[in-house]
């Protein structure tokens, strides 16, 4: 059976997973991609140059043309929009079975359901259950014969039938590697990029606006989150991604790589031997130790990300359910220091009842603990997280705004989410100064530069290019690869 994935923006691992588990059950897969350039999150969020050259029409066309038997979607609440647009199109021209899946339909399965042209919706994990439908689809059996199958949610005679998902996969070993050649042979230029892979699945935090705790909700009966790969799986996948020579970097994409301070101590011995090649990850706060810091360094690691999020330990606690006081965040910032990582910062901007005291407080943290990057992203809310609740009952979000997010019109960072015209330059300043903290750390300008930021024209502006300045200069991997989608149009869509 012949699937088409539709994508855009970005290389994704799920549909690369997805790709190689039909594949090593029989089945064909293939490929649409859209690089977004100018829309979206990857590159410049721009209406009127989207509108004019997008890929839309050429993607509709090479869908009936490529004659799949199934059309799947991957979306989140940021790219729901657009992939609602191509299957309604592919739809009018054709009665391929189209499927949607990924984060927003996880969350919002009913809703999804709505719109006609959409045959299907797989919530969780999907390899199971895409390899379940592809094979239902197969036998021309009718729908009702999938009313008990887990993570498959449908309408048949004017009803829905939303069936629970099935425990997590256990075992993450079992599942072959990802198919990079699905994205690589559309965007060559994706060899040259850091290798991105995933050692883990899942988070052990409940942050309240983060989709991970909608996943944790969806499955309640679940005790473990969080599952991990075998740093033997690990290596394997890597030893034979570098006997062909392109890879030069590594992206762990973990939500927190470094969980597990024995995993890493056995991963290390391997990748130092096996691999041996500089690579970033994704760490927490508290998941930060002197002893793990220095392996990390040992092994390879040329830079860290870590989400603070707010300075504000009020914020953090009240509003984003982060664990972790501004003091242990010092910590573990000084660990990182203290074995020569380079470390970046990510920074939520318009947090329900934020105030100038809350960023204040955040700049004087930044301040503090010198990161090499502050990047700052504008507070999404995402379907059935519980931040929305929060900014429910404070009277930031009305039932027409949380059905909107739920449809998707709310959902990209470059917006300013939900907060007040009137705060908004109030944001902007700080936005400015936070990345003005890790650009100039001189404690005679710093203050100087607090002083004259109201009066500098152009604040978000400055801030994008301090972002690049900044990212170029400790090879930010989603800075170069915005540059890399602008420049590329080989095989697409």
């Amino acid at each position: 059976m012949k699937i088409l994935f539709i994508y855009n923006a970005t290389e994704v691992l799920g549909i690369e997973y997805l790709s190689s588990f039909l594949k090593s059950k029989g089945h064909e897969t293939c490929l649409l991609f859209d690089p977004m350039v100018f829309g979206g999150d990857v590159f410049i969020d721009n209406a009127f140059l989207t509108k004019r050259l997008n890929l839309d029409r050429k993607i509709i066309d090479r869908a009936i043309e490529l004659k799949p038997d199934l059309v799947a979607f991957s979306t989140y609440t940021g790219n729901y929009q657009w992939a609602l647009r191509i299957a309604k199109a592919i739809r009018h021209l054709s009665n391929i079975p189209i499927v949607f899946g990924g984060v927003h339909p996880s969350a919002v399965p009913e809703r999804v359901l709505l719109n006609e042209f959409i045959d299907y919706v797989i919530v969780g994990e999907g390899e199971y259950a895409m390899l379940d439908l592809v094979e239902h689809l197969m036998s021309n059996g009718s729908k009702d014969q999938l009313a008990n199958t887990q993570n498959i949610c449908f309408k048949y005679n004017r009803q829905l039938f939303l069936n629970q998902p099935r425990p997590y996969i256990s075992d993450l070993d079992t599942l072959p590697f990802p198919d990079k050649a699905l994205f690589y042979d559309k965007i060559p230029l994706l060899k040259c990029n850091p290798y991105l892979i995933m050692t883990s699945r899942g988070c052990p935090y409940r942050c309240t606006y983060c989709s991970n705790e909608m996943y944790q909700n969806l499955h309640s009966h679940d005790k473990l989150h969080v599952r991990r790969r075998s740093p033997d799986n690990v290596i394997e996948e890597l030893c034979n991604i570098k006997k062909e020579g392109l890879m030069k970097r590594i992206v762990f994409m973990d939500d927190v790589f470094t969980l597990q301070k024995s995993w890493l101590e056995e991963f290390s011995e391997k990748y130092q031997t096996k691999i041996g090649l500089p690579f970033s990850c994704l760490v927490h706060p508290m998941s930060m130790s002197k002893d793990i810091a220095i392996l990390l360094k040992e092994t390879g690691c040329c830079l860290v990300g870590i989400g603070i999020q707010s300075g504000s330990e009020r914020i953090r606690e009240m509003i984003y359910n982060r664990k972790g006081s501004n003091d242990r965040i010092k910590q573990a910032m000084s660990y990182l220091h203290a074995a020569k990582i380079n470390v970046y910062v990510d920074h939520i901007l318009g947090a329900p009842t934020e105030t100038q005291e809350d960023l204040e407080e955040s700049l004087a943290l930044y301040r503090e603990i010198k990161p090499d990057m502050v990047f700052t992203f504008w507070l999404t809310y995402y379907p059935k997280t519980s931040i929305i609740q929060k900014a429910r009952e404070l009277g930031i979000l009305s039932e027409s705004d949380i059905n909107k997010i739920e449809e998707g019109f709310i959902g990209y960072t470059h917006g300013t989410g939900a907060v007040s015209e009137k705060d908004i330059p109030m944001f902007a300043r700080y936005e400015l100064l936070f990345g003005l903290s890790a650009l100039c750390r001189s404690q005679y300008l710093q203050p100087l530069l607090a002083k004259i930021t109201p009066f500098i024209p152009f604040k978000k502006l400055i801030s994008y290019f301090i972002f690049v300045i900044v990212g170029i200069r400790y090879n930010k991997d989603s800075i170069i690869t915005k540059f890399r989608f602008a420049l590329t149009k080989h095989n697409v869509p």
